[in-house]
């Protein structure tokens, strides 16, 4: 006879018996999660080690060691991330996206789905949609320019032979061909334009007006020709407006200069105004206050270098004349009292070496 209470005991038992195999560790033994974590580690498998953090319960033997980990891991992965990225950016500029792809792909698994590596593949994406955007526009251009040479030719033999029926229907081919392209090319005009890349839509709007003229295609060549001249504009704006900083700027460095008697600095931020500045009036109030200093200086230099030059200092006075030299290259006088006191330097240094060598004959005897 069949015990009732042996079935019910039996499923009991698979039950906790499943509930059991359902545990993480089941197979393995709860003190070898930190041995798992190396393994994880090794593999670069970030994603399966933090999750082996998480998933280990306070009162697991190991789970101060693990969590200790925690931030090991993290910089690891920060690691692994920097290297996916630069690796893909690489195949990127060797135009092999596929493998790009493919590593994002395997990183995302490793790394548990990382959020910067997924940002990443993101912003690779676009790129790749806005590198074949470029291909396709690219593209449509050339189409277009072939377009523009093609259909004056055949226009011409279908004049030529209005009852060349081969003739007759490739041109009609083609005429319809260009005004489908040369309605696609408006429409990245417009866009073009709404983006305010004025150098694409340069090339794309004059191409439309040849290819097929429209009053639409007239209307964005109007918006083109009114965006180029407020960017003209803009420019020459922003450049008066530099200008104008780089003026200011002179003018406070050139006032410190005279300040301090820095003559040749005062004389350099004075050349650095712009040709437009070195016209006004201020510029030539400051040309004159510039030069009055540097007249009286060199004079008092002038002065001086004479004086050394008569006490036999010679090379003091070439040091003094080619301070004046500095801040007035013209001037003749000073060159000549320049050149005269060097040729005085040679023969006195040359008579110097030659009582030298007597001096040693002498002993030597």
């Amino acid at each position: 006879m069949k015990h009732p209470t042996l079935p019910l005991l039996l499923l009991i038992f698979l039950l906790f018996l499943l509930q059991g195999c359902a545990q993480p560790g089941f197979f393995n033994s709860e003190k070898d999660r930190l041995e798992m974590l190396d393994q994880y580690l090794a593999g670069q498998d970030f994603g399966k080690a933090l999750t082996l953090i998480a998933d280990t319960p306070p009162e697991h033997p190991e789970a101060m060691a693990l969590e200790k980990k925690r931030k090991m891991v993290m910089d690891s992965l920060r690691s692994y991330e920097k290297q996916i990225v630069s690796r893909a950016l690489e195949l990127e500029r060797n135009n092999e996206w596929p493998a790009a792809r493919l590593s994002y792909e395997e990183a995302l698994e490793k790394s548990g789905h990382s959020r910067n590596l997924k940002d990443a593949e993101r912003a690779m994406l676009q790129r790749l949609r806005g590198r074949m955007d470029a291909l396709e526009l690219e593209e449509l251009i050339v189409t277009g320019e072939c377009l523009q040479k093609r259909l004056p030719l055949l226009q011409h033999l279908h004049e030529s032979d209005p009852g060349d029926k081969t003739i007759h229907q490739r041109y009609v081919r083609v005429q319809k061909a260009t005004k489908e392209v040369a309605q696609q090319l408006l429409q990245r005009g417009e866009q073009m334009l709404t983006e305010k890349n004025l150098a694409m839509a340069s090339q794309i709007i004059p191409l439309v007006v040849k290819l097929a003229p429209s009053p639409a295609a007239d209307s964005e060549m109007n918006r083109l020709n009114r965006q180029l001249k407020e960017k003209t504009l803009k420019k020459q704006k922003d450049r008066k407006k530099h200008a104008r900083s780089k003026d200011k700027k002179c003018f406070e460095s050139f006032n410190k200069a005279m300040a301090t008697g820095d003559l040749s600095g005062a004389k350099r931020y004075l050349f650095r105004l712009t040709p437009e500045m070195k016209k006004s009036v201020a510029a030539e109030l400051m040309q004159e206050r510039l030069d009055k200093e540097i007249s009286e200086y060199v004079q008092e230099e002038l002065s001086v270098g004479d004086s050394s030059y008569r006490a036999g200092e010679y090379e003091q006075a070439i040091k003094i004349w080619q301070t004046i030299i500095e801040l007035d290259p013209e001037n003749e006088t000073v060159k000549s009292k320049i050149e005269r006191a060097k040729v005085i330097v040679e023969k006195v240094q040359s008579l110097r070496e030659r009582q030298v060598g007597e001096s040693g004959a002498q002993i030597t005897n």
